[in-house]
């Protein structure tokens, strides 16, 4: 499943693997690495969050922490099927 156009979450029997999107600077061609992996899918989304609030300059703490609580309720408010996520509410 793809998260914007460049991350996207894989999964296997064991695992769920948040991947990054890189590009090869000498053939320009895309490909795609491991940045951790999870036991489960929301685990993979909320990491998300923590790596791309990390990568923002960011200035006011306070407001990084709001936002950063209010992506982890949407995240926790999935429901996640085989089907795909769709909201609880």
């Amino acid at each position: 499943m793809k998260v914007g156009k460049d991350y996207k979450v894989e999964a296997d029997s064991l695992n769920v693997t948040l991947l990054g999107r890189r590009i090869a600077k000498k053939t320009q061609a895309e490909y795609w690495v491991a940045i951790g992996y999870f036991s489960r899918f929301g685990n993979a989304l909320k990491a998300l969050v923590d790596l791309k609030v990390k990568e923002t300059e960011l200035k006011e703490f306070e407001t990084v922490c709001q936002k950063q609580d209010e992506l982890y309720k949407l995240i926790d408010g999935l429901k996640i099927s085989k089907k795909g996520a769709k909201s609880e509410q």
